[in-house]
Parts: structure tokens; sequence; C-alpha cells
């Protein structure tokens, strides 16, 4: 039985929301970084993952594309503030406020990239 679109993009959002609270989740992760806010480049792409997987399955969903947008925005705006308080306890990570504002851009760029994606790929959402 062949997935929906819809349903396909829910468990994409699904499984890319439980590897990033798995990710955050390390307790001191040791890894290097390759430059400077590579940290911040990381929160901001996997949000901006998050914000389009999210967006693509609002789209399917019936919801208008602006307001797919800005759940989409609010979704990771949150998920990000859940984590960053979620990561005040794990021993080696820290909460802090610029993670989640680049959380919270990633969402929102990654969200805003639903409006422009499948005027490149169609077979990105049913119309």
């Amino acid at each position: 039985m062949a997935l929906s679109r819809r349903r396909l993009y829910f468990v994409l959002l699904a499984a890319w929301v439980v590897l990033t609270f798995a990710l955050t989740s390390i307790p001191h992760p040791g890894v290097h970084l390759p430059f400077r806010f590579a940290d911040k480049a990381a929160h901001f792409w996997f949000y901006g993952v998050m914000g389009l997987l999210f967006a693509l399955w609002r789209r399917e969903s019936g919801i208008p594309a602006k307001r797919a947008v800005l759940e989409g925005l609010l979704f990771t705006a949150v998920m990000g503030a859940v984590d960053e308080v979620h990561q005040h306890w794990i021993p080696g990570r820290s909460m802090e406020l610029l993670d989640w504002v680049a959380d919270a851009m990633g969402g929102g760029i990654g969200a805003c990239l639903s409006l422009f994606l499948p005027h490149l790929f169609p077979f990105l959402i049913t119309e």
C-alpha cells in the first residue's frame, strides 16, 4: 500500500523530530566544530528541514500555503524552545538563546521554501 504524500511528509517530519531530539540528547558529544558558529549552522539546517517538512505536510493537508508557512515557523520555534530547555538537563549541553534563534530562523526559511520548491519540483505537492 503506497503512502499518500500527506502521510509521507508526516512520517518524515516525525522521524526528523525524533532524530533531532535523539542527537541533542547525547551527553558530552565531544564534536570538534570545523568553524566558528558551526553549531548555529547545524541548528539552522536541522530546523530548516523540519520547517520544510512541516509546511509540505500542512499544504498536503489542504492548508493554504501562506498559513502552512506561518504554522511551520511557529512549530519549529516551539520545538526549538522545547529542545533548548531539554538540553539544560543533558550533561555537556547547554540552553542557549542564540541556538533557539537559529532554530526559529532555519525553520522559518525552511517553511518558506515550501512556497518555491514545488515550482521547481512539481511532484512535491499535489494540487
